[in-house]
């Protein structure tokens, strides 16, 4: 009976430990499934994301980046505004500055952005006559080539430093509901957004960059991605953390919009 009793006990812990043994082995399967599946994942991702990259940077170097992202900016919601902003036809053509440069004399003259600027102002005053705001400190240089080319009556606002300030200061200068807003293609969301949150309406009409894109010049497309990334950037630097440097209204006297800026400095556009 004793001997029935421990074979008994014998064939109960064999069992106990098969049934260990395939419950190990199940869950050695199960985890060396979910490992295969997890490095599959990662080994997808890894090759997905590396295309990705790639892709992005030979993108750089072909129109289609720039594009894409002027595509995105005029998909942008604008910031709320008067409903007599929205329902106002455009009544004036607000010129931002794009940076001043100088010439072979040292003379301080309008870079190629701010002169590409002009020159659509003035395309679209032959069309359209109306009046035309100039922001920025290069105001005193576009007025100049403008009037060079048979247009008088400017309205000159000579203080903004920035895009915020341009927005600021020109809706102090004169009252506007609705304008036709002259930039270039990737600073023109930025614009249009700042111009929203200071109660100005804008339909766009972009100036065209120094260089074009084209397929068989990669170095004039990289010029255009370069300036799509700035903007994003700035972009979401103003949604996020809006620009400490951007002065008030009310920092800046009536005098000082009128004030042409002699002795402004050379830059770049913002």
């Amino acid at each position: 009976m004793a001997q029935l009793d421990m074979l008994s006990m014998w064939h109960k812990k064999s069992w106990s430990k098969r049934l260990l043994s395939k419950r190990l082995w199940r869950y050695y399967l199960r985890f060396s499934e979910r490992m295969v599946t997890l490095f599959r994942i990662i080994n997808i991702t890894f090759i997905l994301g590396s295309t990705s990259v790639i892709l992005v940077i030979i993108s750089l170097f072909t129109p289609l980046f720039s594009q894409a992202i002027v595509y995105i900016f005029s998909l942008l919601p604008l910031p709320d505004m008067p409903s007599a902003a929205m329902s106002s036809p455009p009544t004036a053509y607000v010129v931002l500055g794009g940076g001043l440069t100088n010439d072979h004399n040292n003379q301080i003259i309008l870079n190629r952005y701010s002169l590409n600027r002009a020159r659509t102002a003035a395309g679209a005053y032959h069309d359209l006559p109306l009046p035309i705001v100039l922001s920025g400190a290069e105001a005193p240089w576009l007025g100049q080539w403008l009037m060079e080319h048979g247009i008088d009556g400017l309205i000159s606002e000579n203080a903004s430093m920035n895009t915020c300030e341009n927005a600021r200061f020109t809706a102090k200068r004169i009252p506007l509901r609705h304008v036709y807003l002259i930039t270039d293609s990737y600073h023109m969301a930025r614009a249009r957004r700042q111009f929203a949150l200071n109660g100005i309406n804008s339909t766009p009409l972009p100036a065209p960059l120094p260089v074009r894109r084209d397929w068989m010049k990669p170095a004039h497309n990289l010029s255009h991605s370069r300036r799509a990334v700035y903007e994003v950037a700035a972009y979401l630097r103003d949604v996020i953390r809006p620009q400490m440097d951007c002065r008030h209204a009310n920092d800046v006297t009536s005098q000082q919009l009128l004030t042409p800026r002699g002795n402004a400095t050379k830059n770049s556009d913002e």
